[in-house]
């Protein structure tokens, strides 16, 4: 089994008809989109996709459609559970659709401290040996923030082979790849607007905005490889509309209202309580119309 936690890893949103079922239809286009415009891979049923908002039937139609729709792409799959055996059958059922990797956060009704999370992962390796996971670091949602010393473990214990990293945070503005890399993992970054806006070099970006304006996307990532320069209409759209999908604090309500008006219908995520406002609608409207 291969995996390819490297380049640009695009988040596709679970498009929602009204009546709140899941259009596979929508999700197949998104992911083939994303793939031709130049995309590395995708993640399905991870934050942007609403993975756990989803039962086990619906989950493995998503992840079925987006591999079929991928072409031969990697396909990863956020396996996010409220328990370690629910996590456990989640990561067999993606591998046995046709996943190519795991994207696994450190999920708990509370915080995990290291133990917990090594015996966490460790069942996942038990359950699905051989499948590459990323370790999705969210520390300021879950209360657990990986160290390079964890993540040398978790890659030595013959699971993890890449991280996720949020590209900025107050408590380290500027990231932490190099630290990261130490550990011998593939390192991701996430976070458009630190993305786009310059963040430090790194083996990946992970990124829901990316499977909604896949080319602008692929642009920006390719300039950033070669050193920057070029792309520069395209990076200053994308980041406006990051800057208004994270004004709104609803990110991945923002995220579906941004694919309708990119033309990929949709419902509101299911476990979105409270609506956009009108003010974050028109922002959200006034970005993505700025679209050259």
């Amino acid at each position: 089994m291969t995996s390819a936690f490297t380049g640009l890893l695009a988040y596709p949103i679970t498009p929602l008809a009204e009546d709140g079922s899941i259009d596979l239809d929508g999700l197949e286009a998104l992911v083939a989109t994303a793939v031709s415009a130049g995309a590395d891979g995708v993640v399905v049923l991870a934050t942007s996709g609403s993975g756990v908002s989803f039962d086990d039937d619906e989950r493995d139609a998503v992840v079925r459609g987006a591999v079929a729709a991928a072409g031969g792409a990697p396909v990863h799959v956020g396996t996010a559970g409220e328990s370690a055996h629910r996590v456990v059958a989640r990561a067999r059922a993606a591998i046995h659709a046709g996943a190519s990797g795991l994207v696994l956060p450190p999920f708990a009704y509370l915080p995990l401290d290291d133990a917990e999370v090594r015996a966490l992962f460790a069942r996942v390796a038990t359950a699905v040996p051989g499948a590459p996971v990323c370790f999705y670091n969210k520390p300021v949602q879950l209360g657990v923030d990986v160290s390079p010393d964890l993540l040398a473990t978790l890659r030595d214990d013959g699971s993890v082979v890449a991280v996720k990293d949020p590209a900025s945070l107050p408590s380290r503005p500027g990231g932490r790849v190099p630290e990261l890399r130490a550990a011998g993992v593939a390192v991701g970054l996430s976070g458009d607007t630190a993305l786009v806006g310059g963040a430090e070099p790194a083996d990946a970006w992970h990124t829901g905005l990316a499977a909604l304006a896949p080319a602008e996307y692929v642009a920006v990532r390719q300039a950033r490889v070669r050193g920057g320069a070029g792309a520069d209409d395209a990076r200053a759209w994308l980041l406006g509309v990051a800057h208004a999908v994270a004004g709104t604090g609803r990110p991945v309500t923002a995220l579906h209202a941004v694919a309708a008006l990119l033309g990929t219908p949709t419902a509101p995520p299911r476990d979105a309580l409270v609506p956009l406002t009108p003010a974050d609608e028109a922002a959200l409207r006034d970005a993505v119309a700025r679209r050259p």
